[in-house]
């Protein structure tokens, strides 16, 4: 005799209404479960069996869940730590297959309560489907070692069902398909002149055709571009960039090495940007590696890198520093010199310089000073 325990989402603590049938003697009741899932268990009345639930189902559905996750991200070595350790090596030697949805459908329960069944619906790229998706219902075998649930894997295509190899598309087959239907439309991207601390939202134009939605997201970290993490399809005409000025000056012509994802499959191209940050102030300590010490003199001159000449209301230290020199206006295209002196039980931090009007939109610029020591 089988039961099957059938997951219904439904409020946290809520009951379903009993399940209404016309054949055998059926009774339903509800456990609820966390996070908003409902657990029915339906079993017939049939000749005498221990029937049971398996151990710590909470924890089953939670680690099958994570399972899955990692597997639709295209993470196989995260996916691998809920593998039995006898059968990883088995696992790492299926063909991946680019699936985009596992859902958890419910438990296949038998007598053993450190064994179980989970039933999963699973949708992938297909070629021989007009939507370019396929779906299959299969039946995971789950086993309680070490106080936790593994996954036993039979074959390296068991975790798949039996049809997946003829319907799915491979992940060459899709990585064909993402290059062919996306284009961006404009490359390089010129980002002009940017002053130092400003943030800019820029829209790429691009071009995909895809029946599936893709991702896009940076290679590699970039110090002044990041990419919005917003799904493309079909009906998106651009992709977003971040820009952060506040790590450069001066002139960049960088290349931006981007992912495009669609589930395991991953293309990648290169888009080029660039543009110039103008930093308005510019601060150099002297001497450069020097320690800043307790009462030992320093000095940090500020450069105006503008046209316009600007006159200094104050300079802050946080009453850290003694201010032996100070300059009351700062010329165009000129270095000005301030001298300090770290007092006693002093931790240096930041400069702060108020202007008395705005220079490129901003009257207030920080400094923070570098090889501190105590």
């Amino acid at each position: 005799m089988t039961a099957r325990i059938f997951l219904i989402p439904g409020k946290s603590g809520g009951h379903r209404p009993p399940l209404q049938l016309h054949f055998d003697i059926i009774r339903p009741f509800v456990w609820n479960m966390k996070k908003g899932i409902c657990l029915i268990l339906v079993f017939l009345v049939l000749p005498a069996q221990d029937l049971r639930l398996p151990r710590d189902p909470e924890r089953l559905i939670e680690r099958v869940q994570k399972f899955w996750s990692a597997m639709t991200s295209g993470q196989r070595l995260q996916a691998l730590e809920f593998i039995l350790p006898e059968k990883k090596e088995l696992f790492l030697t299926g063909t991946p297959i680019p699936i985009l949805k596992a859902n958890v459908l419910g438990l296949d329960l038998t007598t053993a309560h450190d064994r179980a069944a989970v039933r999963i619906n699973i949708e992938v790229l297909a070629k021989e489907s007009a939507s370019g998706r396929l779906n299959w219902t299969i039946t995971d075998s789950w086993v309680w070692r070490r106080n936790n649930w593994y996954l036993n894997l039979e074959s390296p295509p068991s975790v798949f069902p039996k049809s997946a190899s003829a319907g799915a598309l491979d992940l060459k087959e899709a990585q064909t398909l993402i290059d062919k239907n996306f284009e961006i439309l404009r490359n390089p991207i010129d980002f002009g002149k940017l002053n130092e601390g400003q943030f800019l939202r820029m829209e790429v134009p691009i071009r995909y055709t895809g029946d599936l939605p893709v991702s896009v997201e940076l290679a590699l970290p970039n110090p002044l571009v990041d990419i919005s993490a917003d799904e493309i399809t079909s009906h998106s005409n651009h992709l977003v960039l971040l820009v952060g000025a506040e790590n450069w000056e001066g002139p960049f012509d960088l290349p931006l090495p981007l992912k495009i994802r669609q589930g395991a499959a991953t293309v990648e191209r290169t888009l080029r940007v660039k543009g110039s940050v103008f930093v308005p102030l510019a601060f150099r300590q002297s001497p450069p590696n020097g320690p800043i010490e307790e009462g030992r003199e320093f000095s940090v001159f500020i450069r105006n890198n503008s046209s316009q000449q600007v006159g200094i209301r104050f300079i802050s230290v946080d009453a850290k520093f003694s201010v032996l020199k100070r300059p009351q206006t700062l010329p165009p295209d000129q270095e000005a010199e301030v001298v300090l002196k770290l007092r006693p039980g002093e931790s240096p931090d930041r400069m702060y310089v108020q202007l008395d009007a705005p220079l490129e939109g901003r009257d207030m610029y920080t400094y923070r000073f570098r090889n501190a020591r105590r």
